[in-house]
């Protein structure tokens, strides 16, 4: 969709000062890469990589830091945004730069230009930047990378995302894209990837208590978003750097440490008490007194932040910044409000992501340079199981980083080395080893005896440990630009290498009991004919009628301790020539990956290409076109086997006083899921675009086409011509993956954004408009383990309001919001040292599909469709900031957030009918900083 803005503004003091344009040599194109740090470090390497001779006074820029430039721009746009917000202006005369301190009447706490939202310069329109400044501003309360990407035309979230049953999770959202599948994704600190490809894609409330699998996240690590300079999203046009993804890339770049001791900590929080729920009236009394955590009536979320950094000597800094983010959701044990005299009547939920980060800089010489940093990220979510005694369990996810890079600033080209270490889970750590659904009586009392079930449940499913492991070694080379016929050439070349191990295991045995038979009791007892007790799995006591009875259980399924594991080793190669011949500027590249999993190996053209029609950069035409290869999850693997640990026990029904022991363990199911090596999903994509600078301000506008291909899904081996299995060791009807399913996205984007800041009344604003429209069809309404008919992999014809139209053309299901607009607005009024942020949101209604059923034409009998209308929505979040300079640089600071501040009802649309997203929420945050 739309890389928002175009370049960075150029400084707007000088703009203002400047008599003459800059000459042709400051508008000549080079590849830039400075770093946060002093100033007039930031000034030599700026000469360095310019050409350009710089003299400067070092009392004026001492105590001052340069901002982050990297990409290829004019000698202007990269001296213009290293000193953005620094109060120093410039002046080229006889080939010098030289520079001089502005006039300024603004105070010691103004701080500099804010950007909402940029596009990297020379970036194809493909790479948009959220920087650490509008990431500060931005109205995020949950402090999640995702939640920033609101901002960004090409990112469509889950419809139920804001789901006003839900307000006391702190996940980071599922985003969609261009159409592509949430998990399909690839999320990455500092370069390096984070995604969790275990089972990205379940996630639903029905897999949480689940005796099998424990639910999963493609974010693998959830990292807070103070850590982070900036956030790098590639929507198209994605440079052959990259792979591994068929939506985009997000690159999450964490802080450098600064020069000077600084530190911070801070606190906010939300309650259910500051918020407004939009519940339908009808489901009011069963949320109120809810038992699961699908519908959550009270909520205490908490973060806390702190960091501390500096340099210890002139070349070597470190960083610590660590954040907990915590949630507490009480909900009523039993259903129907009933109070349990054997149980707790009301227990907590809770969630909790933690965030450790160390990350040092050491500039060894001139020449090498090197980063360390080391992630712990661990996340844990307490739930239980409604109605049911010794439930307990928790969802364990998250994981640890550690990477070091080593830059080396050769004469001929910059070299970068990344090796890293990944360690992801998804895991469950039970209370019970044993789950059984008793009837209720005297002896097994904690149940409700007024319901027509009256169960007493109690246990839960065992331990299931999931992790991902990963050793990745990157290299690439940026090499300076050649001539070469006349033409410009900037190569850039590189290769990573990666070895995995995912597993899943079973650490210990756990038992589910079934086939529970209950009869007065009379003379009975629940001891064998040896005479010893059967405790575990036979009861005698008063029944809700008042008569004594015995109950037990027949059949035992056993899940045996085991482990499923598989190892892969990737490898990938790219090469890429960024070409520049006069106004034109073209970007071939080409990507090969290749792995042992699939045993696939794919070839990803990348091209792009702009055109400065006046030479001027006024108007720039940009086209590409790309191919992008995803990822294989672990799942398809990792799910063939897991029946095989199951076994099963049994015992006949009871004769006389005493219960039949168990019979011998015999083997359970078959294996419903047999693994077939499939190819790799890809997406095709070709876009246009137009950079238009009018009036001071820069209009983008973008078409983009993307077609999926070869998408995962499950279907029945025999609707594949597979050969049945043989009962035994695989089911004869079996469950494979299979690559039948399709998409297809076409997308418009508009951005407007001022290139200068409005200055009011001695305020400071800066602000961006972006819109988009977007029409996605999908086979794969909801991912990997939809399950495929005969029919539906034959692409035949379905009934969809009232029209007869190809499977393959049905609309998608979720993150289908047909256009939405934006604004994003902030404010600096320096005289009060207060900012105000502004995100203002209109997606348009739309229809969301619903299965229902077949319907009979003309004799013929078809899948049937429908929809549920879903109104638009409008909101509009608010963010107040005030600091209150105490002594020197040392501030406290208060803020506040406001979600939906209208408190508008927008509507959302799941599969138990209409729901509503949240109402008016505050965050409250306080802090102090130096």
């Amino acid at each position: 969709m739309l890389s928002l803005c175009a370049a960075l503004p150029l400084a707007t003091s000088h703009a203002q000062e400047a008599a003459e344009p800059a000459s042709a040599s400051m508008q000549r194109q080079h590849s830039f890469d400075l770093d946060a740090q002093p100033l007039a470090d930031s000034l030599i390497a700026f000469a360095q990589q310019s050409g350009l001779q710089v003299s400067v006074d070092p009392s004026l820029v001492g105590h001052l830091r340069g901002n982050v430039v990297r990409g290829q721009m004019s000698s202007e746009q990269a001296l213009s945004r290293l000193l953005d917000g620094s109060n120093v202006g410039w002046d080229y005369e006889q080939q010098v730069l030289t520079f001089h301190a502005l006039k300024s009447s603004q105070n010691a706490m103004e701080l500099g230009n804010t950007v909402v939202l940029a596009a990297a310069d020379q970036s194809f329109m493909g790479e948009t930047v959220v920087d650490r400044r509008a990431i500060e501003a931005f109205p995020a309360a949950n402090g999640d990378i995702t939640t920033l990407l609101q901002m960004h035309p090409s990112v469509q979230f889950s419809n139920t995302q804001q789901s006003s049953s839900t307000p006391g999770e702190i996940d980071p959202a599922d985003i969609s894209i261009n159409g592509a599948a949430f998990y399909q994704n690839s999320f990455m600190i500092d370069g390096v990837g984070i995604n969790n490809d275990l089972d990205p894609g379940r996630h639903e409330w029905s897999t949480i208590a689940d005796a099998r699998g424990t639910p999963s996240r493609s974010h693998g690590i959830a990292l807070d978003a103070d850590l982070l300079e900036e956030v790098r999203v590639y929507d198209s046009n994605v440079p052959a750097e990259y792979g591994g993804f068929n939506g985009g890339v997000i690159n999450a770049v964490t802080r450098r440490p600064t020069e000077d001791l600084h530190g911070k900590l801070s606190m906010s929080m939300s309650r259910s008490a500051w918020a407004n729920y939009h519940i339908n009236e009808e489901d009011r009394e069963d949320f109120e007194n809810s038992t699961t955590s699908q519908e959550q009536p009270e909520f205490d979320k908490w973060t806390l932040r702190g960091t501390l950094e500096g340099h210890v000597t002139e070349n070597f800094g470190a960083l610590f910044n660590f954040s907990r983010k915590h949630s507490t959701i009480p909900l009523n044990s039993y259903s129907d409000g009933f109070n349990s005299t054997g149980d707790k009547s009301k227990k907590d939920q809770t969630r909790q992501i933690d965030n450790f980060l160390l990350k040092t800089y050491w500039q060894v010489n001139d020449r090498l340079q090197l980063d360390v940093s080391l992630t712990h990220a661990p996340q844990e979510s307490e739930y239980f199981r409604e109605n049911s005694k010794n439930s307990d369990f928790v969802i364990l996810q998250g994981g640890q980083q550690a990477a070091i890079k080593a830059t080396w600033f050769g004469d001929a080209a910059k070299f970068t080395h990344n090796l890293a270490y990944t360690n992801l889970q998804s895991s469950r750590d039970s209370d019970s080893n044993v789950s059984k659904q008793w009837r209720w009586s005297s002896e097994k009392n904690w149940g409700n005896p007024l319901r027509d079930t009256s169960l007493s449940r109690e246990g839960s499913f065992g331990d299931i440990e999931q992790r991902q492991k990963s050793m990745t070694y990157t290299f690439k080379s940026d090499w300076e630009p050649i001539q070469a016929l006349g033409i410009e050439h900037n190569f850039q070349a590189g290769l990573e290498l990666a070895y995995q191990q995912a597993n899943y295991k079973r650490p210990e045995s756990a038992t589910t009991a079934a086939g529970l038979i209950a009869t007065a009791a009379g003379s009975n007892s629940c001891s064998f004919a040896s005479g010893e007790l059967d405790s575990e799995y036979c009861s005698i006591g008063t029944n809700v009628s008042g008569t004594l009875t015995r109950q037990y259980f027949r059949n035992l399924t056993h899940y045996n301790a085991g482990e499923i594991s598989m190892n892969e080793k990737r490898y990938a190669l790219f090469l890429q020539d960024r070409m520049q011949w006069g106004r034109l500027q073209v970007r071939p590249g080409v990507r090969f990956d290749g792995d042992d999993y699939m045993e696939k190996k794919t070839i990803a053209p990348r091209f792009s290409a702009d055109y400065d029609l006046f030479g001027d950069s006024s108007t720039v035409l940009t086209t590409g076109f790309n191919r992008y290869y995803g990822r294989s999850m672990f799942k398809y693997r990792l799910a063939d086997g897991r029946e095989s640990l199951e076994y099963r026990q049994s015992r006949a029904t009871a004769s006389g006083t005493t219960v039949n022991e168990f019979g011998a363990i015999t083997r359970g199911e078959a294996d419903s899921s047999s693994f077939r090596k499939i190819d790799i999903p890809y997406n095709d994509e070709w876009m246009v675009g137009i950079a238009q600078r009018w009036l001071n301000t820069t209009f983008e506008l973008k078409y983009l086409h993307r077609d999926g291909r070869d998408q995962v899904v499950r279907t029945q081996g025999v609707n594949l011509g597979l050969p049945p299995g043989d009962g035994v060791d695989e089911s004869i009807v079996y469950t494979t993956y299979t690559n039948a399913g399709s998409s297809e996205t076409d997308a418009v984007s508009l951005a407007i954004t001022p290139d200068a800041e409005l200055r009011l009344f001695g305020t400071r604003s800066s602000m961006q408009f972006a819109a988009d429209w977007t029409r996605t069809r999908s086979t794969n309404n909801s991912n990997y383990d939809v399950s495929f008919s005969r029919d539906e992999l034959n692409d035949e014809l379905v009934m969809y309001d009232g029209k007869l139209m190809r499977f393959s053309q049905l609309p998608a299901a979720n993150f289908n919001r047909p256009w939405t607009a934006r604004i994003t607005t902030i404010t600096h009024v320096p005289q009060a040292n207060l900012t105000l942020s502004n995100f203002l949101r209109y997606r348009a209604g739309y229809e969301q599909i619903v299965t229902d059923g077949t319907i009979e034409v003309e004799g013929a009998t078809y899948d049937n469709y429908s929809f549920g209308e879903v109104n638009a929505a409008f909101t509009w979040d608010l963010r107040a900031k005030w600091e209150i300079p105490v002594i020197r640089d040392q501030s406290a600071f208060v803020a506040v957030d406001v979600k939906n501040v209208l408190d508008e009802v927008a509507e959302i649309y799941s599969s138990t009918g209409y729901k509503y997203e949240m109402g008016r929420q505050y965050w409250l945050e306080v802090g102090y900083q130096f």
